[in-house]
């Protein structure tokens, strides 16, 4: 079973990063709220599957005043599918924490609560995500091209920073022009309301094509972050009455099929708990 995409890690950059982060407004909506949108463009490739559907992006919005991010490793436990993390540190959500070498370390930098759990600054890694604000902060932080704010501030402002791939929707919702393979894909980012938002595609795009569609108006979001794709990719919502495991499974170059049902191991994992 593969364990990690090490040749898209590169040496360690000095870049600064750009970033920005997006206010709560308070409203009064139910903790997680799940939609599956249907894209308007059909894949390059013949696809389909009676369970998980084609064509869809399944989105879920997490309200950061009833849920906190975390980040878990493996000191928190061996590598295990994306489900079973969920169900053994009791997450109300999780999503791939981007890629990562074959030692299960993340591909990128990450500090957790004050604490660098990887220094590595991969530099062809242009996203950040950042949580845990230090003082009046807003609850996440996005970094990457199109945001406000450099990385070293978002280190200042938050305890926790995870370095990742790259934007697909930056902050002021524009689509980027990234020109991938095709592959199915998990991202993690904020909406205009500032809850933390997670996306699962299985269905495979090329990565531009993915971005455009997600940038719709009507989606309102805000700097999404692409966290992982082929068949790693995966999300999982397990609260409120809402359950998902949702896992993907094309991949140019490396697994062209989309006949995976069975979660993938994963050494890290951003997830999402009950304040």
């Amino acid at each position: 079973m593969r364990t990690s995409k090490a040749w898209l890690c590169v040496a360690v950059s000095s870049a600064l990063w750009l970033a920005s982060t997006v206010g709560l407004v308070a409203q009064d909506v139910p903790g997680i709220v799940v939609d599956r949108v249907h894209l308007p463009r059909p894949s390059e490739v013949r696809v389909g599957d009676a369970h998980v559907g084609d064509a869809i992006a399944t989105i879920a919005r997490f309200d950061l005043r009833r849920y906190q991010l975390t980040f878990l490793t493996q000191r928190d436990g061996a590598m295990r599918p994306l489900d079973r993390w969920a169900a053994d540190m009791h997450l109300a959500g999780g999503i791939n924490a981007g890629m990562f070498l074959p030692s299960g370390r993340p591909c990128g930098f990450v500090k957790l609560r004050g604490e660098v759990l990887s220094a590595r600054r991969a530099g062809n890694h242009e996203g950040a995500i950042a949580f845990d604000p230090l003082g009046r902060s807003s609850p996440m932080g996005i970094g990457g091209p199109g945001c406000a704010q450099t990385f070293e501030a978002l280190g200042t402002q938050y305890g926790s920073i995870l370095q990742a791939r790259r934007l697909l929707i930056d902050c002021e919702g524009r689509p980027t022009t990234w020109r991938t393979g095709r592959y199915s894909s998990a991202a993690l980012g904020v909406d205009r309301e500032g809850r933390a938002v997670l996306v699962h595609v299985r269905t495979p795009y090329r990565m531009n094509v993915l971005a455009r569609m997600l940038a719709a108006p009507e989606l309102g979001l805000r700097g999404l972050v692409y966290m992982e794709g082929g068949p790693e990719a995966s999300l999982v919502v397990n609260a409120e009455g809402q359950r998902l495991a949702l896992m993907g499974s094309w991949e140019d170059g490396f697994h062209p099929a989309d006949d995976l049902h069975e979660m993938w191991d994963l050494p890290n994992v951003v997830g999402l708990i009950g304040r």
